[in-house]
């Protein structure tokens, strides 16, 4: 994996939003485990549980641990023409994968942050049995998870490009 190294400060990113996403994932077991315990116990479930746990908990554990999984080798990659390349040729296809992989992470990256931003505007809020609750800051974790993955690749890309991976036989994740 050393090879692979994206740069010192977008892995501690990577890493941080890897942790948020693990404690996202704590707190939704805790939540839904202590709704059900009140629901069988006392008659009196959490309200909103489930509007909670899909637009914050799900989205968290899902978007933001992007970044770390592209660094540490986590993406599936699929070597079935690439398996007997190395050196030059490896190292150009990768940067070339990688560039499309940007571009496309860029137009992800557009369109959740003029959703975030449309869905800021209006209040986005879900009904629950008694209130609402407001899942429109949920809608930034996207863009922020995403940004994350995009700063790996791109760093990824430039080393790869420049020639400064170990082993020429092997591709970076995620490109």
């Amino acid at each position: 994996m050393n090879s692979l190294k994206a740069g010192k400060y977008p892995e501690a990113l990577g890493r941080i939003l890897m942790i948020i996403g693990g404690i996202a994932m704590v707190m939704m077991m805790l939540h839904i485990v202590a709704d059900v315990v009140l629901k069988h116990t006392l008659n009196d479930p959490i309200d909103g549980t489930t509007e909670i746990v899909a637009a914050y908990y799900m989205v968290a554990s899902v978007f933001l641990p992007l970044a770390y999984v592209t660094f540490s080798e986590g993406h599936l990659i699929v070597e079935l023409f690439t398996s007997k390349m190395s050196g030059r040729p490896l190292r150009l296809l990768t940067a070339i994968s990688g560039v499309v992989t940007v571009f496309y992470l860029f137009f992800l990256i557009f369109v959740t942050v003029d959703e975030a931003v449309l869905r800021t505007l209006d209040g986005e809020a879900w009904e629950t049995s008694v209130d609402l609750v407001a899942v429109w800051p949920s809608r930034w974790l996207l863009p922020i998870g995403l940004t994350a993955m995009g700063l790996i690749v791109i760093a990824q890309v430039i080393r790869w490009s420049r020639g400064d991976g170990e082993d020429d036989r092997q591709a970076p994740p995620g490109v």
